[in-house]
């Protein structure tokens, strides 16, 4: 095969065109990324998040540069919203056959000792609840349409122990588990399900609560030297939304410079 040949190949099994991304958190750094990213290899993306103003820049930088997408606003932890937003999506851009569940938060370090039932139960329907309700809302689609793919979002707090609270590691280390079960549920009907756990990532949230000494210290214990970036989640996402990953399923993918080695 001549070289020519090979950039083609690579070309397609990395094209999304012809499909339908689902989103949620697109309105936080990471998400938007990856909701970018998608856009960029032809897929059409639904966005959803909780921030009205920060989709808009999203949807109109990927219209922009050419691509389709659209926004809905929204709480993730209500099932019948999540439900009437893929009735919408459908009726805009077509079946969701690309599912990224990228929505949740709120793994800010507090004692255990601390930590009250009001605010475990707070973390765990946004972080892990919330990761159900929206895979629960896709499934019928992707189950009809006897093809899919389903990326979740996890943490390395879910796949070691961190300084991240309690509930947000049980709910990531949750969705990582969930992430397999579905893998393994709807195999044979062709719904491929993996799952990305990035480490620390240099977001806007993260710019707010570190200062950039704070940040050159935490990148200086990175096996590879420097903190991620929402382009290194996205990156990855794209690759399991693909056809370049079309014999992967039930897998976590680390992303974090080497830290969980």
């Amino acid at each position: 095969m001549n070289d020519s040949v090979l950039r083609i190949s690579l070309a397609d099994t990395h094209s999304l065109r012809g499909r339908v991304a689902w989103v949620t958190g697109a309105s936080g750094s990471i998400g938007a990324e990856i909701s970018r990213a998608l856009a960029a290899r032809g897929a059409a993306v639904a966005l959803h998040g909780r921030t009205e103003s920060a989709l808009e820049r999203v949807v109109a930088d990927i219209r922009a540069a050419g691509g389709v997408a659209v926004a809905h606003v929204g709480d993730v932890r209500d099932g019948g919203h999540l439900q009437s937003v893929v009735s919408e999506v459908a009726g805009e851009l077509g079946a969701v056959d690309i599912l990224v569940v990228c929505a949740g938060g709120a793994g800010q370090p507090t004692p255990t000792a601390t930590l009250t039932p009001d605010r475990w139960r707070e973390v765990i329907e946004t972080d892990l609840t919330s990761v159900f309700l929206t895979v629960q809302a896709a499934l019928p689609g992707l189950i009809e349409a006897q093809r899919g793919r389903i990326i979740t979002v996890a943490s390395s707090a879910g796949r070691r122990p961190s300084r991240a609270n309690a509930a947000y590691a049980a709910a990531k280390a949750g969705v990582v588990m969930f992430t397999e079960h579905l893998a393994k549920e709807y195999a044979d009907v062709g719904i491929r399900v993996n799952c990305v756990a990035p480490s620390i990532v240099d977001t806007a949230t993260l710019r707010t609560r570190m200062s950039a000494a704070q940040r050159e210290a935490v990148a200086a214990q990175v096996p590879l030297g420097r903190i991620g970036t929402p382009a290194d989640v996205a990156e990855a996402v794209v690759f399991l939304a693909s056809d370049a990953s079309s014999w992967i399923t039930g897998t976590t993918l680390d992303i974090t410079g080497g830290m969980t080695l």
